[in-house]
Parts: C-alpha cells; sequence; structure tokens
C-alpha cells in the first residue's frame, strides 16, 4: 500500500523531465559566466541559445559561436590557447573542436534518452538532475586531471573549487582583502565602492560586477607581495565562473546536492591527477591522456582511474556511479527516475514509450501502484511481468480508463511482436474500452489505429484515425505520426507529409517524425524540406543507424535522378520508385523477404544500380545466404572497385563459408581502401584466429579496439585469441570487457569459463557455463566446459551428465565423445569407455589431438 504522503504526491500533475539542447546549455552558461563577444551578442547567436526548431542556424554558424566562445576562454588565460598547449604538447585538442564534439554527442544522448523517461513529480525533479550530475561530475574530474597534466599545470589549481559556493567565494575573498592587511573601509575606498558593497562580497557572497572584478584584482595586486593584476583577475574570474556554474546548477538539484558535487569533484580530480602516473605507462601518457579529455569516461584508458576511485569512495550512489561507463550512465539516471534499483533496469535500453499516459487524480492508490510498476517494466521491455501488472490494476479499478489502455497497449504489443492474433483482438477490445469511458481522450483512437497499421492494415488505419470521434481533440503528435505511418505505407505521399508536419507543429523536437518527414519531403521532390527537415533531426540527434538508412535512401533518389532524362527510363523510375519505397521501408522494419523482392525488381529494372546490390547482400546476409551475399557484393566490386564496404561485407560472407584465405583478401583490401574501418580489422582477426596465427589476431583486435574502445566483439575475439594462445588472465581480462559491454553474451561467458579451467578456478568456471547455458541452452560446448570442470573437481557423476548432454547435442563432436569415454572409465565402466574411445578415433580425435 502507497501511504497518504505518496497518495498526496500523486495528486500532482505529473511531468516527464526535459534535457535542455546543446545550444541552450552554452546560452545558459555564456550569461552566467558574462562571456562577452560580438558573435554571442548577434541576433543569430540569441536564435541558436534559443533553440527555436522552426529558425535554426547553419552548421557553419554554430561553429563560429563555439569558437567565439573559445576564443574568449583562451584569450582571458583560464583555458590554456590551443597554440600553446600544441607547441608544448603535439597531440592536445583544441578547445573549439572539443566543445563542437561534446555538444553534438549531448544532444543525440537527450534524443536518445528522451522516448525512455518515466514522467515523475514536480517534486521528484530534483533528484533526476542529481543522478545526471553525479554522473557528469565524474566524467568532468577525470577531464580536468588530464587537462591539468596537458598544460602542465599543479593540482592547486583545483583550490578554486573550494570556492564555489556563495558563503565560500566571500570567505575566499575576504581571506585575500586580509593578505592586503586593508580595512574594509580601506578596502571599498581604494575600490571605488560603497563600505556595504564590500560588505556584501565578503559576507554574504554577493557576486561583484566584471568591471568591480577588474577594480578587485587591482587592490589585491598591488597590496599582495609577488602578485600581479593579471594574474589576479584570472584566478578570480575562475572563481566567480565556477561559483556562476554551481547557482545555475543548485536552481535544479539544491545547494546540498551541489556542495557535494563540488566536493566529489575536487577531491575526484585531486586523487585522478595523483594516480595517473601510477596509471597511465609513460610511454603513451600524452596520448593517452589527450584521449582522457577528449572522451572522458568513455576513453578504455579511464577504466584503471575509475577502479581507483571505487576504491577510496565510501558512499554507495557515487560508488555505482563510478563503476558506470557508457551507455551504464542512462541506466543510473533512468534506475533514479523510474524509483528502482540498479539491477531491475539492467535489461533496458528498448525503444519504448516509457511516458506516463494520461493526467488524472487517483482514485485507488494500490490500483495506481501496479499501473506504475507495470510502466516501469515496460520500459525495461518485462511485457509479460507488466501486462501481470495492469491486469491487477485494471481488476481493482475498473472504470478507470488508463487502465484498460494500457491493458490494451501492452496486450496488442505482445501479441504483434509474437504472432499472437487471439491476444491482439483481446487488445483491441480493451482499447474500445478505455474510448468508451473516455470518449475525450485520443490516446485509445490512436493506439487502435497503430494497432491496425502494424496488423498491415494500413488502410484500416487511415479510415479508423480520419473518424476520429469529435470530442476527441485537441490531436496530439502521436495520433498525427500515426495517421502518417499509415498514409506513408499506402504509397500517398502528400498525404503522408502533411500529417507528418502537423505532427511536428505540435512537437517539433520528435526526431523519428523529422526523419520520416526528411524522407518522404525526399521521395515527393521537395529537396528544400528534405534539407531541413534532415537539418533539424541531425540537431535534435536522429537516432543510432538512421544516418545509414537515409544514406541508401538518398543514394537510390541520386541514382534516379542521375538517370532520369529519357522518357524510356522516366518510366522505369516510376515502377523502380514503388519498389525502392516499400524495398526501403521493408529494410527498416526488418522484413527481409519484402525487402529482397523489391531489391530484384529494382535490379530487374536497372542490373548496374549498386546500392540495390549493397542492400541485397545485407540482407541476403542477414538470412545467412552467403553465396548470394558473395554474388551481390561481386557484382557491387564490379561496380565500384574501391568500395571498402563491398569488401567487408564480402570478406564476411566468405569467412562464414570458411573460405578464410579469401576471406583476408578481401579483408585487407578492405583495410587498405578505409584505414579506420574497425570492424574490418576486427573480423580479419577473427580469421587470424581460426588459422591459429594468434600473434597477427591479436595485433588485428588492437588495432579495432584503438578505433573503437567500446567494440564488444573485438574484446571477444582478443579474449579468446589470448586463452588459445595459453594466457587466461588476459582472457579473462577481455572477457570481462565484453560482458561489461555487452552482459548477454553467452560466448564471452564460455570462453571465460574456459579460462578459468586453466587456472584451475574451477567453481567460477561452472558460474560462467552456467551463465552461458541461461543465454542458451543449447550450447553442447558450454556442457562439454562445465564437464571438464565438474571433472577436474573430482564431481564425476554431474561431469557425465554434462558430457552425456555435450554428446546429444552435437554428436559429431570427438572430444566430447573422448571426455565421456574418459569420465565412464574413471567411473569403472570399460566398456562403455572403450566404445566411446573407438567413437572418438572415427571422429578423427585421440589421445593425441
Amino acid at each position: 500500500m502507497i501511504g497518504d504522503e505518496h497518495e498526496d504526491n500523486m495528486k500532482e500533475r505529473e511531468v516527464t523531465p526535459r534535457l535542455p539542447t546543446s545550444s541552450q546549455i552554452i546560452g545558459a552558461l555564456v550569461t552566467r559566466l558574462s562571456i562577452r563577444h560580438p558573435v554571442l551578442q548577434s541576433r543569430t547567436a540569441r536564435r541558436y541559445f534559443a533553440a527555436d526548431p522552426e529558425r535554426l542556424v547553419k552548421d557553419s554558424t554554430r561553429a563560429e559561436i563555439i569558437e567565439a566562445i573559445a576564443e574568449v576562454l583562451t584569450d582571458s588565460g583560464f583555458v590554456a590557447s590551443p597554440e600553446e598547449r600544441e607547441a608544448k604538447y603535439k597531440l592536445a585538442p583544441a578547445l573549439a573542436s572539443m566543445l563542437q564534439w561534446h555538444a553534438d554527442n549531448w544532444d543525440l544522448f537527450r534524443s536518445f534518452l528522451r522516448r525512455r523517461t518515466m514522467s515523475v513529480m514536480p517534486s521528484h525533479l530534483p533528484k533526476v538532475w542529481e543522478a545526471y550530475v553525479r554522473l557528469a561530475v565524474i566524467d568532468l574530474a577525470l577531464r580536468v586531471a588530464a587537462h591539468l597534466h596537458l598544460a602542465g599545470s599543479s593540482p592547486a589549481a583545483l583550490d578554486l573549487f573550494g570556492g564555489a559556493s556563495r558563503t565560500a567565494r566571500g570567505d575566499f575573498l575576504n581571506r585575500k582583502r586580509e593578505q592586503t592587511h586593508l580595512s574594509l573601509e580601506d578596502f571599498a575606498e581604494k575600490a571605488g565602492v560603497t563600505n556595504n558593497t564590500v560588505d556584501g562580497w565578503m559576507y554574504h557572497g554577493a557576486r561583484p560586477s566584471n568591471d568591480n572584478l577588474a577594480k578587485i584584482a587591482k587592490v589585491l595586486a598591488d597590496n599582495i607581495e609577488g602578485s600581479n593584476t593579471a594574474g589576479m583577475a584570472l584566478e578570480l574570474q575562475a572563481l566567480y565562473w565556477v561559483s556562476d556554474v554551481a547557482a545555475l546548477l543548485a536552481e535544479h538539484i539544491g545547494i546540498k546536492a551541489v556542495d557535494d558535487a563540488i566536493g566529489r569533484l575536487y577531491r575526484y580530480a585531486e586523487v585522478t591527477y595523483h594516480i595517473i602516473d601510477d596509471q597511465i605507462p609513460a610511454e603513451d601518457r600524452q596520448e593517452a591522456l589527450t584521449v582522457v579529455a577528449d572522451l572522458g569516461v568513455n576513453a578504455r584508458v579511464s577504466e584503471s582511474l575509475l577502479a581507483a576511485l571505487i576504491a577510496q569512495e565510501p558512499h554507495d550512489e557515487w560508488r555505482e556511479d563510478l563503476r558506470s561507463t557508457g551507455m551504464d550512465w542512462v541506466r543510473r539516471v533512468l534506475s533514479v527516475n523510474l524509483s528502482v534499483h540498479l539491477d531491475e533496469v539492467d535489461d533496458l535500453i528498448q525503444v519504448t514509450e516509457g511516458r506516463l499516459l494520461k493526467d488524472w487524480d487517483v482514485s485507488n492508490p494500490e490500483a495506481y501502484a501496479h499501473y506504475r510498476r507495470s510502466m516501469e517494466l515496460q520500459v525495461q521491455g518485462r511485457l509479460h511481468e507488466a501486462l501481470a501488472e495492469v491486469e491487477t490494476a485494471a481488476r481493482l479499478d475498473p472504470l478507470d480508463p488508463a487502465y484498460p489502455f494500457t491493458l490494451g497497449s501492452v496486450k496488442t504489443g505482445i501479441g504483434i511482436e509474437c504472432g499472437d492474433m487471439p491476444l491482439v483482438k483481446a487488445g483491441m477490445d480493451a482499447l474500445w474500452l478505455a474510448v468508451m469511458l473516455d470518449p475525450k481522450w485520443i490516446l485509445p483512437w490512436t493506439e487502435i489505429g497503430l494497432t491496425l497499421l502494424h496488423t498491415d492494415r494500413p488502410a484500416e488505419a487511415v479510415e479508423h484515425l480520419r473518424g476520429v470521434k469529435p470530442e476527441c481533440s485537441p490531436l496530439d503528435s502521436r495520433y498525427y505520426s500515426a495517421l502518417g505511418a499509415a498514409h506513408w505505407k499506402l504509397g500517398q505521399m502528400s498525404e503522408a507529409l502533411e500529417a507528418f508536419e502537423a505532427a511536428l507543429e505540435l512537437d517539433p523536437e520528435e526526431t523519428s517524425a523529422l526523419v520520416a518527414a526528411s524522407d518522404i519531403a525526399l521521395w515527393a521532390g521537395d529537396k528544400e524540406k528534405h534539407r531541413r527537415y534532415s537539418k533539424m533531426a541531425h540537431h535534435f540527434g536522429a537516432e543510432e543507424g538512421t544516418d545509414k538508412f537515409l544514406e541508401l535512401l538518398r543514394e537510390f533518389g541520386q541514382k534516379n535522378q542521375d538517370n532520369a532524362g529519357t522518357a524510356e527510363y522516366d518510366q522505369k523510375i516510376v515502377v523502380m520508385d514503388d519498389h525502392v519505397t516499400r524495398g526501403l521501408a521493408h529494410f527498416a522494419k526488418g522484413d527481409d523477404d519484402l525487402a529482397i523482392a523489391d531489391m530484384d525488381a529494382v535490379l530487374q529494372q536497372d542490373p548496374d544500380h549498386a546500392a540495390a546490390y549493397m542492400l541485397r547482400g545485407i540482407l541476403f546476409g542477414n538470412r545467412k545466404q552467403w553465396d548470394r551475399m558473395v554474388t551481390d557484393m561481386s557484382e557491387l566490386i564490379r561496380l565500384r572497385p574501391d568500395d571498402a564496404l563491398a569488401y567487408y561485407h564480402r570478406g564476411i560472407a566468405y569467412a562464414e563459408q570458411d573460405a578464410l584465405d579469401r576471406a583476408l583478401g578481401d579483408l585487407c583490401e578492405a583495410i587498405r581502401l578505409d584505414h579506420d574501418h574497425a570492424d574490418a580489422y576486427r573480423v580479419r582477426g577473427d580469421c587470424l584466429r581460426y588459422k591459429s596465427e594468434y600473434d597477427k589476431a591479436i595485433a588485428d583486435f588492437d588495432a579495432a579496439l584503438r578505433l573503437d574502445p567500446d567494440n564488444a566483439a573485438a574484446h571477444l575475439g582478443r579474449g579468446a585469441a589470448y586463452r588459445m594462445k595459453g594466457d587466461p588472465d588476459r582472457a579473462i581480462d577481455d572477457c570481462d570487457a565484453t560482458l561489461r559491454l555487452k552482459p548477454q553474451d553467452p560466448f564471452a561467458y564460455r570462453v571465460r569459463a574456459d579460462a578459468h579451467v586453466a587456472k584451475g578456478e574451477y567453481d567460477l568456471a561452472i558460474t560462467d557455463c552456467n551463465g552461458a547455458l541461461k543465454l542458451n541452452p543449447r550450447d553442447p560446448i558450454a556442457y562439454f566446459t562445465r564437464g571438464n570442470a565438474h571433472l577436474f573437481s573430482g564431481k564425476l557423476e554431474l561431469a557425465l551428465a554434462d558430457f552425456n548432454t555435450a554428446v546429444e547435442l552435437d554428436p559429431t563432436s570427438g572430444r566430447s565423445t573422448y571426455g565421456r569415454g574418459l569420465i565412464r572409465q574413471l567411473l569403472g565402466d570399460a566398456d562403455g569407455a572403450e566404445k566411446d574411445f573407438q567413437r572418438a578415433r572415427k571422429l578423427g580425435y585421440d589421445t593425441g589431438t
């Protein structure tokens, strides 16, 4: 049951946390820090800081604004100029390019998280923001420590963090004043201000204007031996800049949380500064520090620094954050957002709505508690558990339309995914019940239309959505997006574009609608709209994978445009466009068979259509039809002999057919054409590993990880190579890295288990085999490996059971058959042992193998 206090809170109007865009953050910092520059005072800059989606600035203009900010920071001396740092440290990155990189990545992250964020009570928002700040503090601490090393500065520069609060900055200034041996009255007279003004600075934390800061710096420098005005001005400016940022954060998370965060930032940065010399080898320290300064905790080299911080951090929440890198950060923030523990969001990162669907006064707190739990489970992707919870909510409060709506949404979602049409029908019934209970609520009506669309009834979806009840108002962006998708599937492009544009009027930041509008505008021949919507999608952080789809889309469109001009070809384009539109839509949805059929039709019209060969070849690979993939990629190479991707994909197909020499030839060519293709190095490493050339394989995996430190497959391949080379410790390290990046990889558990067997750590090996078998219950090698662990630990009966299963799952495995014979021999079953030994020899395995 929910307590009275929580019940009162539920009567608040819930809100969805809205993360600002990078331009809004930069604008707030420019204002708060009083950064002055002609470019930053322009009308265009104000448009950029406002993030008006209808009046976005050009990428070149955005670059100018960021360069202006970098110019002010470097001119002030607060940050060393790129020229000075480059003269001293060749690899030091330019400040403007770093700011640009972080702005782009923030917007991508913001878009990713936007659809995965649940609504919370306004009173809970500070905890959500505090979670973001905790993670940012850890990231920033590593960057600050790296920058101090790169700039040749001492940790003493961190002392200014001690003056971040209003009180602390006043104390800092007062201590400086005491060093001058001036009274408050004398100080005020020399600074040309009133006594009350100085009193406010010293004892109440008031912020001096920038002009007064310059006067204070001169008074202090003139009266403190060994000081100079420029250095004192820089110190004061840095102090007040830090405290201004702290004040900006305090508006969102509270002063207490900011004080805690600033204290951790100071301590983490100082500790990190001192452990860098121990954790990062001297020979590559310069390059490693540059990577840390640029990527923060996302840099692989940061793992040892985070581990050192964990060892001295007593606070549970901060210690958990220190363990997190990459997408684990999303899990940390969401765990706070959902008010659940971290282990309950381990299976997250699924594209679900996750937002509270309706504002209402809760009449049945117990039903609401089950509903809320259902929403949390949906965000985690645990739909069957979510279904059980919302069924309970609907039973406890059958008259609240939110519960049958959610019940219908979950049932139709599960039913569509599993092909369970009776469940889909039951879901539709629940949605219609929600419509009956609240005829003015648009969401159930929209959900019915989406269900019709997702069950291949787009014409019915359009008819249903167009027939929305008059009392359902106002129509929202989700409704218009559903209508646009239904028109799109019917090939009604002008109607589809109109609907998506209506959706964008209501929610101009929705990247999926922006991408759809951009695609449709391209097909409709409206290049201006295509560019505008594509630009907006990029600005607001289009989802990963969108660029690949758009690239194929543009290539198809460009191919048609390049070849247009004759009546015969124009007619072909009309035929091809239909297949291209459908084929790309099928590709985006994962309908490989239908997409292949459409690409067949495109190639019948134009046998030299390179993009169609590329897409169809990838689709054949998805279906494991390697011969056909080789054929299509060979055609692509005929048309484009310098296409690295074509060689890469054909190399994969050859490798899957065990034609390793051919695969290596193609992968070498892919790498020659594209030196930065991390996956080409990784696949070539796998081929070399299969050929038992372990040192060469490890070198390729190293190259892949330098280019892509979070490449889980490269970690796993290198771990397997180390294991086969007889280095189980390094194998275990790489498997650990793989499982941090990809926790559901059964092969990583299996390789690590085998490495533990090699080290005699049989209990650990058994645990890892159990993990592998939980993910893949029919893995014969996992049973074989666990059987070995049981055998070496003297548990012969358990070993025999595992080897029996291994042989049953793979009767062609000579080593599993031989291993079972060995166990039978130890158990006194001489006849059974001899039969297994003979069978193993026939399969090509004996004691000498």
